[in-house]
């Protein structure tokens, strides 16, 4: 990542304050690179003396201020609020990871009531649990965070203003915002020892008919990470840097083998009064619904493939589908889906994904889905 390639505080205002809201309502090209701006860079990642580095991935926050919501009973839309805010808080100090990455849908940007301000200070306020606690942070974005027009680059640079924020617009002039690759060094040295993707899914293709689908990955972002894949590999003494990856919404070969049962078993869901499972075998966790990828009409299969060439990935990390959180194995290629963390949008349990990393073991990961119990006793 090109931590120090980001503008100057001066500048990064000017735009958030002015330049950014004209441009909302003109249409910003979803397109745009950091490496003309500076800031200061912040330490390097590395693992621990054990060997060991802790990642929490928290996805789908959802999160709104509670004003925002005209529901006459003031106490929902609250509770919602504390619930939300409560999973982050109690799973960063539980964890206690080296890094948090947030998984997309941050806010439910598809809010008309949202203002610019409001943006600003519903990130604080998701990020505050991490910025007390001075712990580095990256961000991808999902289908929903922008979806009224507030800009994911406006979006990126409220998170930039914390300074261990390690994401940025984008390592490259590549589609999207926030695709980035940030570097974990070994515990004996100044030498990289693994990769951390970060990854903009985007959030819809629109019709010509008025109706939409869900985006895609690029393939000039696919063609960006190749050649920086590369760059690594040759820097890593012509072996490829293990590496896993996170974007929003998961690849399309989560879909192979999916198929309709006459049977209800523990890796089954129910849907309209039928029964679906996965073809492949489930490591660990649920599926309580169809795994949503990039609009299945057309074949987005080249990310996956372009993994497989590369070498070097390890594991992948989605949101998006918010009740699922199971792991399952493609071609030697970890697919994870994590649990929802916010309480303003659907699914009945909430919480995350701790990702552990071993530089003694690199291709064996550790990961546990993780829980947190309501506080609240009341309507939500």
């Amino acid at each position: 990542m090109k931590c120090g390639d980001i503008m100057s505080k001066i500048f990064r205002s000017f735009l958030a304050g002015l330049a950014l809201p004209c441009l909302a309502a003109m249409g910003m090209p979803h397109k745009w690179q950091s490496a003309k701006f500076k800031r200061e860079e912040p330490a390097p990642l590395k693992f621990g003396a054990d060997g060991k580095f802790r990642i929490l991935h928290l996805t789908d926050i959802h999160d709104v201020e509670p004003e925002m919501d005209d529901d006459e009973n003031r106490e929902i839309p609250e509770n919602r609020d504390r619930e939300t805010l409560n999973v982050i808080e109690t799973l960063v100090e539980e964890s206690k990871p080296d890094l948090v990455v947030f998984g997309g849908d941050n806010i439910s940007g598809y809010w008309e009531e949202f203002t610019y301000d409001l943006v600003k200070s519903t990130i604080e306020k998701i990020t505050k649990p991490i910025r007390e606690r001075n712990i580095p942070l990256c961000v991808v974005f999902g289908n929903h965070d922008g979806e009224e027009g507030f800009h994911t680059e406006f979006q990126m640079m409220q998170y930039m203003e914390y300074p261990n924020c390690r994401s940025n617009l984008n390592d490259a002039d590549v589609y999207g915002c926030g695709n980035c690759c940030v570097t974990i060094k070994s515990s004996k040295s100044d030498k990289d020892a693994f990769a951390v993707w970060l990854i903009d899914s985007n959030d819809y293709q629109r019709k010509a008919d008025g109706d939409f689908a869900y985006d895609c990955v690029h393939d000039d972002q696919i063609d960006w990470y190749e050649k920086r894949a590369a760059e690594l590999k040759a820097a890593n003494g012509g072996e490829p840097l293990p590496s896993i990856l996170f974007q929003h919404m998961p690849v399309q070969q989560e879909l192979d083998g999916f198929e309709e049962v006459t049977e209800n078993d523990e890796y089954t869901f129910e849907r309209d009064g039928k029964y679906f499972r996965f073809g492949h075998e489930i490591i660990e966790g649920r599926i309580r619904e169809k795994p949503c990828p990039a609009n299945p009409e057309k074949d987005y299969r080249r990310q996956f493939e372009s993994w497989k060439k590369t070498g070097g990935m390890v594991a992948a990390f989605f949101g998006h589908d918010h009740v699922n959180d199971f792991r399952i194995n493609i071609d030697g290629i970890d697919l994870c889906q994590t649990l929802g963390a916010g309480y303003f949008t659907y699914g009945l349990e909430h919480g995350g994904r701790l990702i552990v990393l071993d530089e003694n073991n690199p291709y064996e990961i550790y990961t546990e889905s993780l829980e947190v119990g309501r506080i609240t006793d009341t309507d939500i």
